[in-house]
């Protein structure tokens, strides 16, 4: 592990910031498939369906999982493939797709859950109640912050054509 020292201590939160949340994706990753034959974005989507009544369109799994619309063209893909999820299109309109969790797509979370629970122990195990309710608290601000500052940017990459 690399430490960066800045004299700056907020550029020195955030570079720890990034790098904590690289190393706890990469490290839940590993974990999942390890133990489950499952990636954190599969395990997300997944749950996004299963909270959302089974079915999502694209565009809501996108927003569910924070990932790019082509990325989740692909994920779908490779969840169809592996009978997790099927997608229809809409009988009302055509234009609309539903993505649909399948039985084995239920099966898959409900199994996947165990080694879920054991990674956030792992990751969170020294940290308490109360310490988790505060970082909890402090990165609901770090999220608003950074959906304000994308949809500010997108604003302003939507009128460089022009």
């Amino acid at each position: 592990m690399i430490e960066i020292e800045h004299k700056d201590a907020i550029i020195n939160t955030f570079i720890l910031f990034i790098q904590t949340a690289q190393a706890v994706l990469k490290s839940a990753d590993a974990y999942l498939y390890r133990k489950a034959n499952l990636s954190v974005i599969k395990l997300i989507a997944l749950q996004a369906l299963d909270k959302n009544n089974g079915v999502m369109t694209p565009s809501e799994l996108a927003e569910w999982t924070q990932t790019e619309r082509h990325n989740i063209t692909a994920l779908v893909q490779r969840m169809k493939r592996d009978d997790l999820v099927k997608s229809e299109r809409s009988s009302k309109d055509k234009r609309i797709v539903h993505i649909s969790l399948t039985d084995k797509g239920r099966e898959v979370l409900e199994r996947s859950m165990p080694a879920a629970r054991e990674i956030k122990d792992l990751i969170m195990s020294s940290i308490t109640e109360d310490e988790a309710a505060l970082i909890a608290s402090k990165l609901r601000v770090l999220r608003k912050n950074a959906f304000d500052t994308l949809g500010q940017m997108s604003f302003h990459i939507k009128k460089w054509p022009e």
